[in-house]
């Protein structure tokens, strides 16, 4: 059952740190996001006549091009450096989310497909294609910071909490965010969406003021090159979509998603421009908006004073606006001249009370005020209000959780894994197993033979672990490689069963291409890793299309594996799916089981190299089968600098915090749990005892 309550409501800041995280209360958010991409497509614009009538897809992207530049607000608006930081902060919601309508349109079930793989390569162009520095998101961050402008990382609640960014900054996003969920039911929305991103590129406004304060620094001129660079892959990808568009739906689907986009857009602008106009006339308006931000910390020190016969606590923490009115005709200030007001020369000066309380910013702020201030006590107070940039608050969809037993037959799990927005219920299940499957995996973690190799982690016994290891599979092809003569029934056999795996290759990483992931070093790398598994853009390259044509060369013909013909398929085992589960699983959680993931990620990349897949390729060769997939596995897991090096680099980067902290306890539970992840790439063992008491994973 789903209801809209009134009363459980989320600001748009507040849905866009939920669907970073998007780990918890998943029914919920997905049913608050289905209604927010609906509401906002109904109060968007009618869509122009070009949007309705046209020929070409190119045709259609001049139009587009056209309408987005008639929008923009004029630059020019000769802001000061206090003005360009505000301008600046104020597009970060957006500046830091580039590109993120895209980031799930390439997933496990799709990412073997042209259009997939196309609009995957405009999302890595974006996202700096496995390098962190190249990310336009970190870029636009090093770039505020460089400027004085620190803000929280994406996702936490410090960030949505930020009074410095208004709410309707974060209508975009929110917007962006929402449809990224629905890469099946919305792509023509998403591809508009992303086509308006890079065809509308940064506003004017935006561009000025980064000219104003740091002329020198080239993140948005990056941005503007890169977004350039999408867009011939987003028109491919549109001109295979509307391939399938026998009504013309999807034609409208694509200009529904770009005009929403490029209406909020305008808005955001628009309403940057009022923030602009009334800031220039009214610098009581920013006084008013630091008390505000001050007043909760002020609180408790001022118990003795009084203002216009008020409690000086009360006035600054309930009215603001009164407080500033009242504090502009008391004796601390000189109006007009803020060198005279005692304000600024005692109480903010070395030794006074309120030192350093005030950033530099700020005290340019309350000077600002002080100026403007009328020298006659009767002249007409200046009018405080801000511009109303609330957009008003989304409903929070409660969705009542239905009592059903979790799902346990892998094979039903494989299915509704692969069709994830037909069947959102299944995570529930995804969960139970993913618990299991860990908390077996962590059994004899410290006796069998797979036991957690060292106690102490440092950086210099890992890599020595790391190259031992790799050695040790070099070793052992040299001294029985060629000892194992398979029949080719055997051969064929083995190399089916490993179908339901192998045709969702790097699936464990799915969600690394999202926002709050993608941007940080270790998950630049796991998305390096995610983009070569699914061929980095090229259907040719994709690893699942490989390995079809391997099976295509034995004579094999299988059903479409999102089909139930397929996890029903008679020659498939039912082990040949736990893996393949436990995989799908993991990767629905990727904040919650990061050192797991990264365990399980290091373990899959080294598994092969120097060992299995040179004696799979023996194998195959000597029944004449094509070697192109265990080849291109041997080479591009290498240990020197392949995905094993990087699934080790990740590691390393992710724990560096623990080892700095000296906390021996948790840096021991970091390793603990980054072990038990690379334990889990093999089917754990079930005990018997299990059936009376179900093991349970900790964390």
């Amino acid at each position: 059952m789903i209801v809209k309550e009134k009363e459980a409501v989320l600001t748009h800041a507040d849905l866009c740190a939920r669907l970073i995280n998007f780990e918890s209360d998943v029914d919920c958010l997905l049913s608050t996001a289905q209604c927010l991409v609906a509401d906002t497509h109904k109060a968007c614009p009618a869509l122009p006549e070009q949007f309705t009538n046209w020929g070409t897809l190119d045709e259609l992207l001049e139009s587009a091009r056209l309408f987005c530049k008639s929008g923009q607000l004029p630059d020019q608006l000769h802001l000061d450096r206090q003005e360009s930081l505000r301008i600046l902060t104020h597009y970060a919601p957006i500046g830091l989310l580039t590109g993120c309508v895209l980031q799930n349109v390439a997933n496990p079930a799709n990412g073997h497909t042209l259009l997939a793989a196309q609009a995957h390569t405009a999302h890595a162009r974006l996202v700096g294609a496995g390098m962190h520095s190249h990310n336009l998101a970190v870029q636009f961050r090093l770039m505020l910071e460089q400027l004085g402008i620190f803000l929280p990382a994406l996702g936490s609640s410090r960030f949505e909490a930020l009074t410095a960014i208004p709410l309707n900054c974060w209508c975009l996003p929110a917007y962006w965010l929402s449809l990224s969920l629905f890469p099946e039911q919305y792509p023509g929305e998403i591809l508009g969406a992303a086509s308006c991103e890079a065809l509308y590129g940064t506003p004017l406004m935006v561009l000025e003021a980064q000219q104003q304060v740091a002329p020198n620094l080239s993140a948005l001129e990056e941005k503007k090159r890169r977004l350039q660079d999408a867009l011939p892959h987003l028109r491919d990808a549109t001109q295979t979509l509307l391939k399938q568009d026998a009504d013309g739906r999807l034609r409208k689907c694509f200009a529904t998603g770009f005009i929403t986009s490029a209406s909020l857009l305008h808005e955001w602008e628009k309403l940057c421009l009022e923030d602009w106009h009334l800031g220039r006339q009214q610098p009581q308006r920013a006084m008013v908006e630091l008390v505000r931000n001050k007043a909760r910390f002020a609180r408790g020190y001022h118990n003795k004073l009084k203002l216009a016969g008020r409690a000086f606590d009360d006035l600054i923490v309930h009215d603001a606006q009164c407080f500033v009115q009242e504090l502009g005709q008391s004796r601390w200030i000189s109006p007009g001249q803020p060198e005279k007001s005692l304000l600024v020369t005692r109480l903010l000066a070395f030794g006074g009370p309120m030192f350093r309380i005030f950033t530099e910013q700020e005290e340019t702020v309350i000077r600002d005020w002080i100026c403007q201030l009328p020298h006659s006590s009767d002249a007409a107070t200046l009018a405080t209000d801000a511009v109303d940039t609330d957009p008003g608050n989304v409903p929070l969809v409660i969705v009542e959780p239905t009592a059903s037993a979790p799902i346990t037959c892998v094979r039903e799990l494989y299915h509704q894994l692969l069709n994830l927005e037909q069947y959102p219920q299944i995570r529930n299940s995804a969960t139970a197993f993913c618990n299991s499957w860990l908390a077996r995996s962590a059994q004899g973690i410290h006796k069998d033979d797979n036991a957690l190799p060292f106690s102490v982690y440092s950086h210099q016994a890992l890599r020595a672990w790391f190259e031992a290891r790799a050695a040790a599979q070099v070793q052992s092809y040299a001294e029985h490689g060629g000892d194992n003569e398979k029949s080719r029934e055997d051969v064929i056999d083995e190399a089916l069963q490993l179908c339901p795996m192998i045709l969702i290759d790097g699936a464990w990483l799915r969600r690394w291409s999202n926002a709050g992931l993608v941007e940080t070093p270790f998950g630049a790398l796991l998305y390096k890793i995610l983009s070569d598994e699914i061929g980095n853009g090229d259907c040719a390259l994709n690893h699942p299309n490989i390995y079809r044509s391997l099976m295509e060369d034995m004579g094999i013909h299988l059903p479409n594996f999102r089909s139930r013909e397929f996890v029903h398929f008679s020659r498939f085992n039912q082990a040949a799916f736990e893996v393949p589960v436990f995989w799908l699983s993991v990767s629905l959680f990727p904040q919650k089981y990061m050192p797991e993931t990264l365990g399980l990620n290091l373990a899959m990349e080294l598994s092969g190299v120097g060992g299995a897949y040179r004696s799979a390729r023996d194998e195959l060769r000597r029944h004449g089968f094509s070697t192109l997939f265990v080849d291109l596995h041997n080479t591009i897991d290498n240990v020197s600098s392949g995905h094993s090096a990087m699934a080790l680099e990740a590691i390393e980067l992710w724990i560096d915090p623990y080892l700095r902290s000296n906390d021996q306890q948790q840096l021991s539970k970091a390793w603990l749990r980054i072990w038990t992840g690379y334990r889990a790439l093999s089917v754990p063992t079930r005990s018997w005892r299990e059936w009376l008491h179900p093991v349970r994973y900790p964390y």
